[in-house]
């Protein structure tokens, strides 16, 4: 699994390995924390699954309440009571104020277990045992559109909610693994793969997808960033994931039990819990490894502290949690911070909202704030006040290899070595530790008394930011890299902010307002941005409406505009990667494939796209018949051959030879095969419209009489019907001559063409109408 990049690429694995036996299985991602009890959830799948194969998934949801309500209730999660405060100002080192850490509530409910890039829209189907009908997790998302073949369905009982959270545990079919093993684009298995099956309008087609709904009292929670890690730390000391709590495990007695050994050489950890929601270590008693707290030192829940923790006098300790070998000397303050193993803590420091790593050290007095986290063996020097949001690490900085990186022969190697240590050496006397100045630092030298553990390799030289850690600290600050999504051509420094909000969304203390406040502003703009004609530009050039009339059913009216994840409403194509012009990557497979394999391959390969991005057959005849245009003049352009009607023509014939069966297995419908007329009406319109490039090479489709012989060509092969054609002819009936549509539809070889079609169609039907009086008289 080593070369798995996603979740996609991860479970087609699973199932090329056939490493999943039982049916149903239950998947669970890696971050969860639960006490939920699945085997009444497994049940109903089970049940759902013997009645209904296409019954394929169960989803666990938990409600926990949308955003932007009001709410009047008091969480005491977040606010103390008149007790706790009075004692924190009895306390010389209080922090003035932990407002700073709690979301302002301004009539607002702020569930703090949702992700900062998740909203969740779901659609349930209530009578039939919460069947999932839309899943649109995309925070900036306006509006969401619901097949109404789904209100037929399931007689309009749809609740519309946005009040769930996912927990992140599923219970499968197998079919599940199958599906994303024939689907070989999906890469992610919630905002794709759930997203997809459950927009699928097709009946034969759909893959229903069930939700389970947590009962009350049962906790989940998922850590999948830090600021979600410090709550759900903090509700598992609360108990509210019992019997998921820290007293329950790790008892010497049952270590005892299985291993027969004595309690006086247990070093398992094993805590008891005290009033205010202390949890203490006792596992190590009696052999003198239990926590030394001082006795002037406030205690206040919920508090966890681990094995061999020594912490001193006059300190405040609350809603955090330490790890083994904690030291935290004497007036300090840690108020929702988390310390892990072997850290150092010097006195008058203080910590809020803070993750301190493996090994690091905080100075005498330094001032460590919300959302920061010093890194695994970092320094924070004396009296160094660090920023809020600030991550320190000592870990080098990876820069971006080239395709020829690691060939350099070894002698060049270590010529350039040499040369870079001795200039880094030379810049390091020149600058002298200017302000700004970086510094690299052999590890060793790093090590400062009292810190139980250099967790540092000492070969490794260390980038270091004084003007941040101080002159005495450890450590360079952390950039994050820009979102996956970012595009090169994107403004970088747009980028650059945009993923530094996204860490800071992350991390301990911020305040959820502000990304509901810019999820609202987001959801506003879009709603604005609908698409219109009367908004184009009458004067933007005549290459981008020819480029829009190429994607684009002029039947439509131009409503969704060029990029085609939208309908005809304006409204965004549940399932589809926003952005994405499905019409031209259709058209762009078929341009890419080979006419030396089967053309059934080509079929696959649309189908699979086809569902990937929710488009219609009605979208594959047009990215089809495009293509067969395309192949044409480029072959006659090889030929240097001026292209005619007649040509056209004749290569359209020979083309339909290999193309004719894909069209064939695509138009299910007068729908499809009215696609087609439409995908061609929109290349003459386009190349009618002049500008060169592609109205040039087109020029022969809007001509007399070359539309109305590719018309009747199709009708002959038997790929457009009459009743596609008659359908199309209604439509145009009401368009003036005017209008290049109407030039189009008025050549009298086309007119010809429908008058000769009607008659013909007239002639059958008088045919068929006399046999059947015949047969009657006989």
């Amino acid at each position: 699994f080593t070369d798995c990049t996603n979740t996609g690429d991860a479970l087609r694995e699973l199932d090329r390995r056939n490493a999943i036996k039982s049916d149903p299985f239950i998947l669970m991602q890696g971050d969860v924390v639960t006490n939920v009890d699945l085997r009444e959830a497994m049940e109903g799948h089970k049940v759902r699954r013997k009645k209904d194969n296409a019954a394929i998934m169960t989803v666990l949801l938990q409600e926990v309440g949308g955003w932007g309500l009001d709410d009047d209730d008091d969480d005491d999660d977040d606010h103390n009571n008149d007790t706790e405060k009075a004692s924190l100002s009895d306390n010389p080192n209080s922090p003035p104020s932990n407002d700073h850490l709690t979301p302002h509530k301004h009539n607002h409910q702020l569930p703090p277990l949702r992700s900062s890039t998740d909203d969740l829209l779901l659609a349930l189907d209530t009578t039939h045992e919460n069947r999932i009908l839309l899943w649109d997790s995309h925070p900036h998302n306006s509006t969401s559109s619901i097949p109404t073949i789904f209100f037929a369905e399931n007689s309009s009982n749809i609740t519309l909610t946005r009040n769930h959270l996912d927990v992140g545990i599923d219970i499968c079919s197998p079919d599940v693994l199958a599906r994303f093993s024939d689907e070989f684009d999906y890469r992610e298995l919630r905002s794709q793969f759930v997203a997809n099956c459950v927009a699928e309008e097709e009946v034969g087609l759909q893959s229903r997808i069930f939700g389970y709904i947590t009962k009350r009292g049962e906790y989940s929670g998922r850590m999948g960033d830090m600021r979600r890690y410090h709550r759900v730390s903090m509700d598992l000391l609360r108990r509210w994931c019992y019997p998921l709590v820290p007293d329950n495990y790790g008892h010497c007695e049952e270590v005892v039990g299985s291993c027969g050994r004595s309690n006086d050489n247990c070093t398992t950890a094993s805590y008891v819990v005290e009033r205010h929601l202390v949890y203490r270590d006792v596992g190590g008693s009696r052999s003198g490894k239990r926590s030394h707290v001082g006795r002037s030192t406030q205690l206040m829940g919920p508090l966890l502290l681990g094995p061999n923790n020594s912490i001193g006098e006059e300190c405040l300790l609350q809603r955090s949690v330490l790890g083994s070998n904690v030291t935290v000397r004497d007036n300090c303050s840690v108020v929702d911070s988390h310390l892990w193993g072997n850290v150092v803590v010097e006195e008058g420091a203080q910590l809020r909202g803070a993750i301190v790593c493996e090994g690091a050290v905080v100075r005498k007095g330094a001032v460590v704030t919300r959302g920061c986290v010093v890194g695994r063996g970092c320094v924070v020097g004396e009296g160094v006040h660090l920023k809020e949001f600030t991550r320190i690490t000592c870990a080098a900085e990876v820069e971006d290899e080239d395709d020829y990186s690691g060939f350099d022969d070894s002698s060049s190697e270590e010529e350039s070595s040499s040369e870079d240590e001795d200039s880094s050496s030379g810049e390091e006397e020149d600058e002298g530790g200017s302000e700004g100045s970086y510094e690299k630092v052999k590890s060793k030298d790093a090590v400062v008394e009292g810190t139980p553990q250099n967790t540092t390799d000492p070969s490794v030289d260390i980038v270091t930011n004084h003007e941040v850690v101080g002159a005495d600290g450890l450590g360079r600050v952390y950039v994050p890299s820009p979102p996956d999504d970012y595009d090169s051509d994107d403004d970088e420094e747009e980028a650059q902010a945009t993923a530094l909000e996204l860490m800071k969304s992350q991390s301990i203390g911020y305040d959820m307002t502000l990304i509901y406040q810019k999820w609202k502003k987001l959801q506003r703009e879009d709603e604005d941005d609908g698409f219109s004609l009367d908004e184009l530009d009458s004067d933007s050039d005549d290459s981008d409406i020819m480029e829009d009339n190429w994607a684009n059913d002029p039947s439509s009216g131009g409503g969704a505009g060029p990029a085609t994840d939208l309908d005809t409403d304006g409204m965004q194509i549940a399932g589809r990667q926003k952005g994405v012009d499905v019409v031209r990557e259709l058209r762009d497979i078929c341009l890419e494939h080979e006419t030396a394999s089967p053309v059934e391959n080509l079929r696959i390969e649309l189908n699979s796209f086809k569902f990937s991005q929710n488009a219609s057959y009605a979208d594959c005849c047009k990215g089809a018949t495009m293509a067969v245009m395309e192949k044409i003049l480029d072959e006659n352009a090889e030929g240097g051959e001026t292209i005619t009607p007649g040509r056209l023509v004749a290569s359209l014939k020979k083309m339909l030879d290999y193309w004719g069966p894909l069209f064939e297995s695509l138009c299910i419908g007068s729908g499809e095969e009215k696609a087609i007329i439409h995908s061609l009406e929109s290349m003459a319109l386009a190349a009618s419209g002049g500008g060169g490039g592609c109205s040039s090479t087109f020029g022969v489709l809007g001509t007399e009489p070359a539309f109305r012989f590719v018309l009747q060509t199709l009708h002959d092969r038997e790929i457009v019907n009459e009743e596609a054609i008659f359908e199309w002819a209604k439509e145009r009936r009401g368009e003036g001559q005017d209008g290049p549509m109407g030039v189009l539809f008025w050549q009298k070889p086309t007119q010809d063409f429908l008058e000769w079609l009607e008659e013909d169609s007239d002639s059958s039907g008088d045919e068929e109408s006399s046999d059947g009086s015949e047969e009657d008289s006989d």
